[in-house]
């Protein structure tokens, strides 16, 4: 391609399938922490909020927020060993290579937990790993790996996208001026992800290589 373009992918949802290992790490310390645990029932009614309205409605304080997050990153290493990726996404992010785009991750899971997934399911494709601790500023970050790749490559025309499975993600990129991809094989719902007006929304991992490889016909 002769114009740079960025994909930076969500980790738990979207890349791996973390979301039952997670809901059972978050019901393990639901005593500790003093909040509401996840049922089997409530987890459609979840599916469709934004990421504060599930933290309301299992009543976690923004104040403990901080500390639950990296003991959720701690308990998550025993399960890193048996994750698998959430779709069969190794042969398109292959193909993203060959197109020539850049590949990167932007997480609140731990890049250690993220290393072991890729070493253990030999997804050695990405240019990096980026890992914040808070759970809503994923967008400060992306702002920083914008800036650090615009200034790499001294072309301001740069294009660079988010691809995440959760509202957050979506918000996270608007946030920072970046285009956005929903995937629905992940925690929130399609409606949920519609309703942040994504540049686009894709069902399957296929329709990615759809998408970049049109973009990467029209940068020629």
């Amino acid at each position: 391609m002769a114009k740079r373009t960025l994909l930076v992918f969500d980790f738990d949802g979207t890349i791996a399938d973390t979301i039952n290992p997670l809901i059972r790490v978050i019901n393990k310390l639901a005593d500790e922490f003093s909040y509401r645990k996840i049922r089997q029932e409530d987890i459609q009614y979840l599916k469709s909020k934004r990421t504060r309205e599930v933290l309301a409605y299992l009543n976690i304080s923004m104040l403990k927020l901080p500390l639950i997050v990296r003991r959720l990153r701690k308990e998550m290493n025993k399960e890193i060993p048996l994750l698998k990726p959430t779709v069969n996404i190794k042969p398109i992010l292959l193909s993203l290579k060959r197109y020539g785009y850049d590949l990167g991750i932007l997480t609140t899971n731990s890049k250690k937990n993220v290393l072991t997934f890729i070493k253990n399911n030999d997804l050695d494709v990405f240019d990096f790993i980026r890992s914040t601790h808070h759970l809503l500023s994923k967008h400060i970050v992306l702002r920083s790996i914008k800036r650090d790749y615009i200034r790499e490559y001294k072309d301001e025309s740069t294009s660079i996208y988010y691809i995440g499975d959760e509202v957050r993600d979506i918000e996270a990129g608007r946030r920072a001026k970046v285009n956005t991809i929903g995937v629905t094989w992940g925690f929130n719902s399609k409606e949920a992800l519609l309703r942040e007006y994504p540049d686009y929304i894709v069902d399957k991992p296929e329709e990615l290589e759809y998408i970049f490889a049109l973009v990467a016909y029209i940068n020629r």
